[in-house]
């Protein structure tokens, strides 16, 4: 149990202060991590968040205009500050009613202390409250621990497991396999979701084996909700037993692998792309056309898994390929998968991309730079670019059914040309998944590349990011056809005026049109794309500049004298 704002209002001591909500009654159920005292107007700087901020007000409020008190209330929100009490016997008596409108607005809890109380007394009966919690919920969850341990030792299989578990918890129990096939049940169904009711609140986990996903296990929370430490320990012991009574798949540990993306989160090194060619060839995906990584996020495994697997089986889709296949693995309550999509068209004609030979490629062969025959002037057509259309709306449609199912949203990829585009791409999804605010929410069908940006700004060093970025967007191909990176920044620098790109470049408007044809045919991406397009102008820009800055090293003269002037 944690200690809220409603709660410290029955506290013993806190209660002789004779309090009322003031303002901001929505966020009562705030965790209250510690009760504090400052009368500063930049209390940001002393604060980490889940405070209760107790004030005399009069020293504060009592000088502050409406605009003051407001940036006041933001500034506590935007803290993580669980409250305000402020006291009303002398000085200030009401609460301000800016505050009250902007505490209403941001669902921050006002509390009005109505009778004088020392704040040495009630910030100690707060805290001493705060702690005492914290170590009956550790004894708690150490007895917890130890029955686990002890019980869980003589199971004998993963049925075993799942009785055991409800037992203990007194909660209905599903263990999942990687493949999202049910194992082991005890209990009564979990209740999914429908037009009257929400599906029931569970707690997933996402147990693993050297590194690799093994099973997902779902636990109800009918009776008492599982915090952060309890869910963490249950984690732990689980961990311990569970792999004796589950196969490790060796296909589904390789697929999660590839699916993991670049261990340093953001850009693939040489050696990671090969090996997850060789992973890709070993699941039997190394001579597919066109790869999409995709996942899907569910409030309960149990309640969903069917319905998405029949929604992702595409078995209604009037349009679906026969060779269209999906290769997807559990991880939590959470599906990661690629689809593998059919190609559909004739390699062989215009726009095709035939260089690139059969299946995703590693990402070292540059391509051609020719600006001859480059497929239709606008990058459509039936070519290999326009079959990564087509296969991404088909997966689109797909998606759409599943996120319309209750509790459940979804996030796509594109369908890049090179295995090192892939794990970039899958590495942008794990962040989009798991770390991304803002994104994805219940019933929607997210784009990845709208993590981007955020995803870039959380890079450490400026250099490393534009390097993600071009390596994200414009893969190992492009780069090395500089007329087509030069006609990307031309088109950065017109703003998205042909005419005035044209002119830049000292081109006619036919040979920019073929030019862009064949930059969509490398890079999956057209400008009509209005998401992914201004990605790949900036990663466009900054390749440009970074080839600007290597040839004038490259050309300066070696006693510091002038440089020659450079043209682009």
């Amino acid at each position: 149990m944690t200690l809220t704002v409603h709660d410290v209002m029955t506290d013993p001591m806190f209660a002789r202060a004779d309090p009322t909500i003031e303002a901001g009654e929505a966020g009562m159920d705030r965790t209250v991590r510690w009760a504090y005292t400052n009368e500063r107007y930049d209390i940001a700087s002393f604060v980490s968040g889940g405070e209760l901020v107790i004030i005399e007000g009069s020293a504060l409020l009592g000088h502050m205009g409406d605009d003051e008190i407001i940036r006041y209330v933001d500034t506590l929100v935007d803290a993580s500050v669980a409250g305000l009490a402020i006291e009303l016997v002398e000085g200030v008596r009401t609460v301000p009613k800016a505050m009250i409108a902007r505490a209403d607005e941001r669902g921050l809890p006002v509390i009005g202390m109505h009778r004088r109380m020392p704040f040495v007394d009630l910030c100690q009966s707060i805290n001493t409250s705060i702690v005492k919690d914290q170590l009956l919920v550790q004894v708690r969850t150490d007895t917890l621990a130890t029955t686990m341990r002890t019980r869980l030792a003589t199971a004998r299989s993963a049925q075993d497991v799942a009785k055991i578990l409800n037992e203990i918890f007194g909660e209905s129990v599903a263990i999942f396999d990687s493949d999202g096939l049910v194992i082991a049940h005890c209990g009564p169904s979990i209740r999914p979701a429908d037009a009257d009711y929400p599906a029931e609140r569970t707690l997933v986990l996402d147990v693993r084996k050297n590194g690799g996903p093994l099973a997902s296990i779902e636990i109800t929370q009918r009776n008492r909700l599982a915090d952060g430490r309890i869910a963490d320990r249950v984690d732990e012991v689980i961990k311990q037993v569970l792999p004796a009574f589950v196969q490790t798949q060796p296909r589904n540990a390789m697929l999660a692998h590839v699916l993991r993306g670049p261990t340093n989160g953001y850009r693939a090194g040489e050696q990671e792309i090969n090996d997850a060619a060789t992973m890709l060839q070993a699941i039997g995906l190394s001579d597919v056309k066109h790869l999409i990584p995709f996942a899907i996020g569910m409030d309960s495994v149990s309640s969903s898994i069917d319905a998405v697997s029949r929604c992702l089986s595409g078995d209604e889709e009037e349009d679906a390929s026969d060779e269209d296949t999906i290769a997807d693995v559990l991880e939590g309550n959470m599906l990661f998968g690629l689809y593998a999509a059919a190609d559909g068209g004739d390699d062989k004609g215009p726009g095709s991309g035939a260089e690139f030979g059969s299946g995703l490629d590693t990402g070292t062969n540059p391509g051609s730079a020719s600006d001859a025959n480059p497929g239709p002037a606008q990058g459509g057509g039936t070519g290999k670019a326009g079959n990564r259309g087509d296969a991404v709306m088909r997966l689109k449609r797909r998606l759409a059914d599943v996120a319309a199912l209750p509790g459940t949203w979804c996030i796509y990829g594109r369908a890049v040309p090179s295995v090192g585009m892939l794990l970039d791409e899958c590495s942008l999804l794990q962040f989009a998944a798991h770390d991304a605010t803002g994104l994805p929410g219940t019933g929607t069908v997210t784009n990845l590349l709208a993590a981007a940006p955020q995803r870039l700004l959380g890079i450490g060093h400026t250099r490393d990011a534009a390097g993600a970025l071009q390596s994200l967007m414009l893969g190992d191909a492009l780069p090395n056809q500089k007329s087509l990176i030069r006609t990307l920044e031309a088109c950065f620098d017109a703003g998205g005026n042909i005419s005035k790109a044209c002119e830049l470049l000292g081109i006619h408007r036919q040979t920019l049109y073929n030019r862009l044809a064949k930059i969509t045919e490398l890079t999956g991406i057209s400008k009509e794309d209005s998401m992914a397009w201004p990605l790949l102008l900036c990663a466009a820009k900054l390749k440009v500049a970074e080839l600007q800055a290597t040839e004038f090293q490259a050309a300066e003269p070696a006693d510091g004298g002038q440089q020659p002037a450079h043209s682009a």
